[in-house]
């Protein structure tokens, strides 16, 4: 009497072209935050990575942990990066 069925709750996974696009969206914001505004891409990144390890894919923790690295780089060097690279394409 006290046991709950749970066969009629409803679970919420992605599917394979969902979890793609998420990690792929997740690593370019995570690039992107080593360039420019490195807390809006770096926050982005970390949600998109973690909602990617909910999803059931093993790949959003190293996205995570990935991203709160760059971020830590952007906040850092993102004057000099941007600077070098706007030089080096002839900006």
């Amino acid at each position: 009497m006290d046991k709950v069925d749970q066969s009629c709750e409803l679970r919420r996974t992605f599917s394979s072209v969902g979890i793609i696009l998420c990690c792929v969206g997740g690593w370019l914001a995570a690039v992107a935050s080593l360039v420019k505004y490195p807390f809006i891409f770096g926050l982005v990144a970390i949600i998109l990575g973690i909602r990617i390890s909910k999803g059931g894919s093993r790949a959003g923790m190293p996205l995570v942990a990935a991203s709160i690295m760059l971020m830590a780089i952007g906040l850092m060097f993102n004057n000099t990066i941007y600077d070098y690279l706007k030089n080096a394409m002839g900006v």
